[in-house]
Protein backbone atom coordinates (compact mmCIF):
# COMPACT_ATOMS: atom_id res chain seq x y z
CA UNK A 1 0.00 0.00 0.00
CA UNK A 2 1.08 3.31 -1.00
CA UNK A 3 2.16 6.00 2.07
CA UNK A 4 2.34 9.62 1.54
CA UNK A 5 0.49 9.26 -1.97
CA UNK A 6 -2.36 11.87 -1.28
CA UNK A 7 -2.43 14.58 -3.54
CA UNK A 8 -2.07 18.02 -1.83
CA UNK A 9 -5.37 20.51 -0.63
CA UNK A 10 -4.10 23.70 -1.72
CA UNK A 11 -5.71 24.55 2.12
CA UNK A 12 -3.34 22.15 3.61
CA UNK A 13 -0.25 24.72 2.69
CA UNK A 14 -2.44 27.97 3.91
CA UNK A 15 -2.36 29.32 7.61
CA UNK A 16 -5.75 29.44 8.87
CA UNK A 17 -4.40 32.57 10.80
CA UNK A 18 -2.99 34.45 8.20
CA UNK A 19 -5.02 32.63 5.25
CA UNK A 20 -1.32 33.00 3.81
CA UNK A 21 1.07 30.35 2.29
CA UNK A 22 2.35 28.38 5.28
CA UNK A 23 5.93 30.32 6.18
CA UNK A 24 8.29 27.89 8.45
CA UNK A 25 4.66 25.54 9.53
CA UNK A 26 4.75 24.73 12.64
CA UNK A 27 2.46 21.53 14.18
CA UNK A 28 0.57 21.12 17.62
CA UNK A 29 0.06 17.73 18.81
CA UNK A 30 -3.93 17.97 17.33
CA UNK A 31 -2.00 18.04 13.61
CA UNK A 32 -3.00 21.61 12.76
CA UNK A 33 -0.38 23.45 10.94
CA UNK A 34 0.11 27.30 11.41
CA UNK A 35 3.22 30.03 10.37
CA UNK A 36 5.63 29.66 13.38
CA UNK A 37 5.84 33.77 13.34
CA UNK A 38 1.36 33.58 13.55
CA UNK A 39 1.22 31.23 16.29
CA UNK A 40 3.65 33.10 18.10
CA UNK A 41 1.72 36.33 17.98
CA UNK A 42 -1.20 34.25 18.98
CA UNK A 43 -0.02 32.62 21.84
CA UNK A 44 1.20 36.22 23.39
CA UNK A 45 -2.21 37.62 22.44
CA UNK A 46 -4.13 34.82 23.63
CA UNK A 47 -1.95 34.55 27.35
CA UNK A 48 -1.71 38.54 27.76
CA UNK A 49 -3.78 40.41 30.75
CA UNK A 50 -4.97 37.83 33.41
CA UNK A 51 -3.70 34.59 31.37
CA UNK A 52 -0.22 35.69 31.62
CA UNK A 53 0.32 33.18 34.08
CA UNK A 54 -1.01 30.41 32.02
CA UNK A 55 1.14 27.24 31.13
CA UNK A 56 -1.02 26.09 28.66
CA UNK A 57 -3.10 27.67 25.56
CA UNK A 58 -6.14 26.31 22.65
CA UNK A 59 -5.33 25.59 19.14
CA UNK A 60 -6.75 28.56 16.90
CA UNK A 61 -8.31 25.81 15.47
CA UNK A 62 -9.74 22.80 17.20
CA UNK A 63 -9.36 24.95 21.13
CA UNK A 64 -7.66 21.86 22.18
CA UNK A 65 -5.29 23.10 25.02
CA UNK A 66 -1.75 22.87 24.32
CA UNK A 67 1.38 22.98 26.51
CA UNK A 68 5.21 23.71 25.17
CA UNK A 69 7.85 21.83 26.19
CA UNK A 70 9.90 24.34 28.37
CA UNK A 71 7.29 26.32 29.86
CA UNK A 72 9.53 28.38 32.19
CA UNK A 73 10.67 30.18 28.74
CA UNK A 74 8.70 33.51 27.38
CA UNK A 75 5.77 33.25 25.56
CA UNK A 76 7.17 34.74 22.58
CA UNK A 77 9.68 31.55 22.44
CA UNK A 78 6.61 28.87 22.70
CA UNK A 79 5.78 28.26 18.75
CA UNK A 80 9.68 27.82 18.24
CA UNK A 81 9.37 24.77 20.59
CA UNK A 82 6.84 22.69 18.62
CA UNK A 83 8.07 20.25 15.50
CA UNK A 84 8.48 21.96 12.38
CA UNK A 85 7.09 19.99 9.58
CA UNK A 86 8.57 19.21 6.86
CA UNK A 87 6.35 17.24 4.95
CA UNK A 88 4.29 20.37 4.37
CA UNK A 89 7.61 22.56 3.83
CA UNK A 90 8.62 19.88 0.86
CA UNK A 91 5.11 19.96 -0.98
CA UNK A 92 5.46 24.17 -0.45
CA UNK A 93 8.59 24.11 -1.98
CA UNK A 94 7.16 21.52 -4.94
CA UNK A 95 4.47 23.82 -5.33
CA UNK A 96 6.77 27.01 -5.27
CA UNK A 97 9.04 25.19 -8.31
CA UNK A 98 6.31 24.00 -10.61
CA UNK A 99 6.18 27.63 -12.28
CA UNK A 100 9.86 27.58 -13.31
CA UNK A 101 11.46 25.92 -16.00
CA UNK A 102 13.24 23.18 -14.92
CA UNK A 103 16.25 21.89 -16.60
CA UNK A 104 18.74 19.00 -16.31
CA UNK A 105 21.83 20.09 -14.05
CA UNK A 106 24.05 17.36 -15.04
CA UNK A 107 23.10 18.47 -18.99
CA UNK A 108 23.84 22.18 -18.43
CA UNK A 109 27.50 21.48 -16.74
CA UNK A 110 27.94 19.78 -20.05
CA UNK A 111 26.52 22.93 -22.10
CA UNK A 112 23.05 21.31 -22.48
CA UNK A 113 21.08 24.70 -21.16
CA UNK A 114 17.91 23.72 -22.31
CA UNK A 115 17.75 19.81 -21.77
CA UNK A 116 14.91 19.56 -19.75
CA UNK A 117 14.50 17.53 -16.27
CA UNK A 118 12.14 14.76 -16.04
CA UNK A 119 12.98 14.41 -11.95
CA UNK A 120 13.67 16.46 -8.83
CA UNK A 121 15.85 14.51 -5.90
CA UNK A 122 14.67 16.06 -3.02
CA UNK A 123 17.77 15.06 -0.84
CA UNK A 124 20.47 17.04 -3.24
CA UNK A 125 17.50 19.29 -4.72
CA UNK A 126 18.95 19.34 -8.04
CA UNK A 127 16.92 18.24 -11.30
CA UNK A 128 17.67 15.43 -13.82
CA UNK A 129 16.90 14.10 -17.11
CA UNK A 130 15.45 10.39 -17.18
CA UNK A 131 19.50 9.62 -18.64
CA UNK A 132 21.53 11.23 -15.94
CA UNK A 133 19.38 10.10 -13.38
CA UNK A 134 20.21 6.83 -14.21
CA UNK A 135 23.88 7.14 -15.11
CA UNK A 136 24.77 9.41 -12.34
CA UNK A 137 22.28 9.71 -9.62
CA UNK A 138 21.29 6.42 -9.51
CA UNK A 139 24.64 4.81 -8.77
CA UNK A 140 25.31 6.60 -5.97
CA UNK A 141 22.03 7.95 -4.21
CA UNK A 142 19.80 4.69 -4.55
CA UNK A 143 17.98 5.63 -1.15
CA UNK A 144 17.19 9.28 -1.94
CA UNK A 145 13.35 10.18 -2.38
CA UNK A 146 13.11 11.07 -6.24
CA UNK A 147 10.12 13.18 -7.69
CA UNK A 148 8.89 12.43 -10.80
CA UNK A 149 8.28 16.58 -11.94
CA UNK A 150 6.44 15.42 -15.76
CA UNK A 151 3.43 14.78 -14.38
CA UNK A 152 -0.02 16.68 -14.77
CA UNK A 153 -1.17 19.21 -11.90
CA UNK A 154 -2.97 16.46 -10.03
CA UNK A 155 -0.29 14.18 -9.81
CA UNK A 156 2.64 16.19 -10.21
CA UNK A 157 3.80 16.41 -5.98
CA UNK A 158 3.43 12.84 -5.17
CA UNK A 159 6.80 11.65 -3.98
CA UNK A 160 7.79 7.95 -5.72
CA UNK A 161 8.75 6.83 -2.48
CA UNK A 162 8.48 8.22 1.11
CA UNK A 163 6.31 7.23 3.76
CA UNK A 164 5.45 9.39 7.20
CA UNK A 165 8.42 9.44 9.26
CA UNK A 166 8.12 9.61 13.06
CA UNK A 167 9.12 13.15 14.11
CA UNK A 168 10.81 12.10 17.38
CA UNK A 169 12.74 9.08 16.25
CA UNK A 170 12.55 9.75 11.99
CA UNK A 171 11.88 6.41 11.44
CA UNK A 172 9.10 4.71 9.85
CA UNK A 173 5.58 5.39 11.38
CA UNK A 174 3.91 1.62 11.74
CA UNK A 175 1.91 1.45 14.89
CA UNK A 176 -0.94 2.99 16.59
CA UNK A 177 -1.14 2.98 20.08
CA UNK A 178 -5.41 3.94 20.84
CA UNK A 179 -4.44 4.10 24.78
CA UNK A 180 -2.72 7.43 24.26
CA UNK A 181 -4.11 7.74 20.70
CA UNK A 182 -0.78 8.42 18.90
CA UNK A 183 1.06 6.85 15.97
CA UNK A 184 4.23 5.98 16.20
CA UNK A 185 7.83 4.16 15.32
CA UNK A 186 8.94 0.88 16.70
CA UNK A 187 11.25 2.92 18.76
CA UNK A 188 8.02 4.80 20.03
CA UNK A 189 6.27 1.56 20.77
CA UNK A 190 9.75 -0.09 22.51
CA UNK A 191 10.23 3.00 24.89
CA UNK A 192 6.61 4.30 25.95
CA UNK A 193 3.98 1.91 24.72
CA UNK A 194 4.98 -1.70 25.58
CA UNK A 195 2.56 -1.86 28.75
CA UNK A 196 -0.06 -0.62 26.05
CA UNK A 197 -2.96 -3.16 26.04
CA UNK A 198 -4.26 -1.87 22.69
CA UNK A 199 -1.36 -1.58 20.05
CA UNK A 200 -1.52 -2.24 16.49
CA UNK A 201 -0.48 -1.92 13.37
CA UNK A 202 -1.37 0.85 11.67
CA UNK A 203 -2.57 -1.08 8.31
CA UNK A 204 -4.73 -3.16 10.55
CA UNK A 205 -6.08 0.37 13.10
CA UNK A 206 -7.14 1.57 9.24
CA UNK A 207 -8.63 -1.52 8.33
CA UNK A 208 -10.93 -1.64 11.73
CA UNK A 209 -11.93 1.98 10.98
CA UNK A 210 -12.71 1.72 7.64
CA UNK A 211 -15.24 -1.68 8.90
CA UNK A 212 -16.93 0.26 11.40
CA UNK A 213 -18.98 3.41 11.69
CA UNK A 214 -16.26 5.75 13.98
CA UNK A 215 -14.88 7.09 10.68
CA UNK A 216 -18.40 7.38 8.91
CA UNK A 217 -19.72 8.84 12.31
CA UNK A 218 -16.97 11.09 12.60
CA UNK A 219 -17.20 12.58 9.11
CA UNK A 220 -20.83 12.95 9.34
CA UNK A 221 -20.32 15.25 12.46
CA UNK A 222 -17.93 17.46 10.59
CA UNK A 223 -20.26 17.62 7.90
CA UNK A 224 -23.16 18.69 10.60
CA UNK A 225 -20.62 21.03 12.16
CA UNK A 226 -19.71 22.36 9.21
CA UNK A 227 -23.13 23.90 8.35
CA UNK A 228 -24.16 24.95 12.13
CA UNK A 229 -20.59 27.28 11.75
CA UNK A 230 -22.00 28.05 8.52
CA UNK A 231 -25.07 29.38 9.59
CA UNK A 232 -23.25 30.88 12.35
CA UNK A 233 -20.71 33.23 10.42
CA UNK A 234 -23.79 33.98 8.06
CA UNK A 235 -25.14 35.29 11.44
CA UNK A 236 -22.36 37.22 12.74
CA UNK A 237 -21.96 38.93 9.30
CA UNK A 238 -25.63 40.01 9.24
CA UNK A 239 -25.38 41.50 12.47
CA UNK A 240 -22.05 43.23 11.50
CA UNK A 241 -23.59 44.98 8.65
CA UNK A 242 -26.54 45.69 10.68
CA UNK A 243 -24.83 47.37 13.28
CA UNK A 244 -22.65 49.28 10.75
CA UNK A 245 -25.97 51.07 9.72
CA UNK A 246 -27.46 51.28 12.89
CA UNK A 247 -24.20 53.13 13.81
CA UNK A 248 -24.50 55.74 10.65
CA UNK A 249 -28.46 56.25 11.79
CA UNK A 250 -27.59 56.83 15.21
CA UNK A 251 -24.92 59.28 14.08
CA UNK A 252 -26.93 61.07 11.52
CA UNK A 253 -29.88 61.30 14.36
CA UNK A 254 -27.29 63.01 16.57
CA UNK A 255 -26.02 65.40 13.89
CA UNK A 256 -29.59 66.21 12.99
CA UNK A 257 -30.75 67.07 16.99
CA UNK A 258 -27.73 69.30 17.15
CA UNK A 259 -28.78 71.69 14.64
CA UNK A 260 -32.05 71.80 16.88
CA UNK A 261 -30.64 72.56 20.04
CA UNK A 262 -28.91 75.99 21.79
CA UNK A 263 -24.77 75.58 22.29
CA UNK A 264 -25.10 73.50 25.34
CA UNK A 265 -25.84 70.87 22.92
CA UNK A 266 -22.27 70.85 22.27
CA UNK A 267 -20.92 69.46 24.65
CA UNK A 268 -23.76 66.30 24.73
CA UNK A 269 -23.17 66.02 21.40
CA UNK A 270 -19.31 64.99 21.80
CA UNK A 271 -20.03 62.86 25.37
CA UNK A 272 -22.95 61.23 23.34
CA UNK A 273 -21.01 60.29 20.22
CA UNK A 274 -17.69 59.31 22.32
CA UNK A 275 -20.16 56.71 24.22
CA UNK A 276 -21.65 55.77 21.11
CA UNK A 277 -18.08 54.94 18.91
CA UNK A 278 -16.88 53.22 22.23
CA UNK A 279 -19.62 51.16 22.61
CA UNK A 280 -20.16 50.09 19.07
CA UNK A 281 -15.93 49.51 18.67
CA UNK A 282 -16.16 47.05 21.55
CA UNK A 283 -18.93 45.35 20.24
CA UNK A 284 -17.98 45.20 16.98
CA UNK A 285 -14.75 43.97 18.11
CA UNK A 286 -16.37 41.26 19.84
CA UNK A 287 -18.35 40.17 17.03
CA UNK A 288 -15.18 40.39 14.50
CA UNK A 289 -13.35 38.16 16.70
CA UNK A 290 -16.08 34.93 17.20
CA UNK A 291 -16.78 35.50 13.50
CA UNK A 292 -12.60 34.99 12.72
CA UNK A 293 -13.37 31.86 15.58
CA UNK A 294 -15.93 30.01 13.24
CA UNK A 295 -14.40 31.13 10.28
CA UNK A 296 -11.37 29.00 11.32
CA UNK A 297 -13.10 26.34 12.91
CA UNK A 298 -15.65 26.26 9.81
CA UNK A 299 -12.74 25.79 7.10
CA UNK A 300 -10.98 23.64 9.53
CA UNK A 301 -13.57 21.19 9.67
CA UNK A 302 -14.21 21.47 6.06
CA UNK A 303 -10.39 20.95 5.22
CA UNK A 304 -10.50 17.37 7.59
CA UNK A 305 -14.17 16.40 6.04
CA UNK A 306 -12.59 16.31 2.31
CA UNK A 307 -9.08 15.21 3.64
CA UNK A 308 -10.87 12.37 5.08
CA UNK A 309 -12.70 11.33 2.53
CA UNK A 310 -10.23 11.34 0.03
CA UNK A 311 -7.51 9.49 2.49
CA UNK A 312 -10.37 6.82 3.16
CA UNK A 313 -10.95 6.42 -0.55
CA UNK A 314 -7.32 6.09 -1.03
CA UNK A 315 -6.73 3.63 1.35
CA UNK A 316 -3.89 6.08 2.62
CA UNK A 317 -4.28 4.61 6.29
CA UNK A 318 -1.85 6.73 8.11
CA UNK A 319 -3.67 10.20 6.89
CA UNK A 320 -6.36 8.44 7.32
CA UNK A 321 -5.98 7.68 11.11
CA UNK A 322 -4.80 11.52 11.44
CA UNK A 323 -7.51 12.94 9.66
CA UNK A 324 -9.68 10.85 12.51
CA UNK A 325 -8.13 12.01 15.43
CA UNK A 326 -8.58 15.79 13.83
CA UNK A 327 -11.78 15.07 13.25
CA UNK A 328 -12.55 14.19 16.76
CA UNK A 329 -10.99 16.86 18.35
CA UNK A 330 -12.61 19.56 15.81
CA UNK A 331 -16.25 18.01 16.80
CA UNK A 332 -15.70 18.04 20.63
CA UNK A 333 -14.35 21.83 19.71
CA UNK A 334 -17.37 22.52 17.67
CA UNK A 335 -19.87 21.60 20.39
CA UNK A 336 -17.87 23.32 22.83
CA UNK A 337 -18.07 26.49 20.71
CA UNK A 338 -22.13 26.74 19.71
CA UNK A 339 -22.33 26.31 23.41
CA UNK A 340 -20.11 28.89 24.17
CA UNK A 341 -21.71 30.74 21.68
CA UNK A 342 -25.07 30.65 22.64
CA UNK A 343 -24.44 31.79 26.61
CA UNK A 344 -22.38 34.80 25.38
CA UNK A 345 -24.42 35.74 22.17
CA UNK A 346 -25.79 39.36 22.16
CA UNK A 347 -27.17 42.30 20.19
CA UNK A 348 -27.11 45.48 20.33
CA UNK A 349 -30.02 48.19 19.53
CA UNK A 350 -29.62 52.32 20.12
CA UNK A 351 -32.82 54.17 20.89
CA UNK A 352 -33.35 57.87 21.23
CA UNK A 353 -36.12 60.38 21.93
CA UNK A 354 -35.99 64.06 21.84
CA UNK A 355 -37.93 65.90 25.13
CA UNK A 356 -38.08 69.60 24.64
CA UNK A 357 -35.22 71.37 26.14
CA UNK A 358 -33.44 67.77 26.82
CA UNK A 359 -32.21 64.67 24.51
CA UNK A 360 -31.90 61.50 25.14
CA UNK A 361 -29.70 58.71 24.24
CA UNK A 362 -30.29 54.93 25.16
CA UNK A 363 -27.69 52.16 24.29
CA UNK A 364 -29.30 48.69 24.85
CA UNK A 365 -27.24 45.65 25.06
CA UNK A 366 -28.97 42.34 25.80
CA UNK A 367 -28.46 38.39 25.51
CA UNK A 368 -30.38 36.70 23.02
Amino acid sequence: MAEGGLTPDLHLLECPICLERLQQPKSLPCLHNFCQDCLGTYITKELSGKMASATSFSCPICRRMTSPIYQTEIKDKWAVQFPTNNVIQDLIQLRERSSEPLYCKPCQTKGKLNNPAKFWCKSMNLNFCEACKEQHHDILHSDCDIVDITMNDNTRFKPKKSSPRCDRHDKKIVWYCENHQLLGCNVCVFKDHRRCEEVSTVTDYFLELRAGTKLEKMQEALKKGFEVMDLLVKDFDGQLQAMVQNQKIALQSISDLREKVDKRLNKLQKDITDELIMTFKEEKSNMEESLRQCERMMNGMLNTLKSSIKAAEGKHNIETIRLYQRGQAEVESCKTLITEMKKSFTSVSIKHKIVPGHVSLVITLWER
